[in-house]
């Protein structure tokens, strides 16, 4: 037991020394690169509990960036009669209408003959075209520039050489005009 104590002693006498030659700049060196060491551990702790816990969407192309596309077949009010073909025609109608799909359709059927001619859509939904819309009011179907414009819930116009020839705002007859 004696020689234990013995040791012991020693090995205390011995860090004694040892700590008295290890300068104050080497402690806190030393202590820094503890401090260090711990925040990095604790850093890839919660790195990895965040990668468990966390589920990434595997949802390919999500954030790919997409090249903008412009729809040819869409004008907007002040564009109606400015269009580079001779004859077309131009439905004018929101696209939030409960009839817009009955609309394109019509629309989309009269497209796929080969006699047709273009046929636009102007969406009175749309911001620029909102002033345009009168709703149940008088409509002006006598009109030869823009500002003269105002239309219905559904307007069809037949446009040649940037003038109106025909104005239709009765459904029947819109249906009418679009079969061939």
């Amino acid at each position: 037991m004696n020689s234990n104590k013995k040791k012991l002693n020693d090995k205390v006498k011995n860090k004694i020394k040892n700590e008295k030659y290890i300068s104050e700049e080497a402690k806190e060196v030393r202590n820094f690169i503890i401090i260090l060491v711990g925040i990095i551990i604790v850093v890839l702790i919660i790195y990895g509990v965040s990668n468990i816990f966390i589920k990434k969407d595997n949802n390919l192309g999500e954030n790919e960036i997409q090249a903008g596309e412009i729809d040819y077949d869409k004008v907007s009010v002040g564009m109606i009669l400015n269009r580079s073909d001779e004859e077309y025609y131009v439905a004018v109608y929101g696209a939030k209408n409960s009839q817009a799909v009955l609309y394109s359709t019509i629309i989309t059927n009269y497209t796929l003959n080969e006699d047709s001619i273009k046929v636009y859509f102007c969406d009175l939904d749309n911001y620029l075209n909102q002033k345009y819309y009168v709703g149940e009011e008088e409509s002006n179907s006598k009109a030869e520039s823009v500002s003269e414009f105002a239309f219905k819930d559904l307007t069809l116009l037949k446009i040649k050489n940037g003038k109106i020839v025909k104005y239709i705002e009765d459904f029947d007859t819109f249906k009418e005009e679009l079969s061939l």
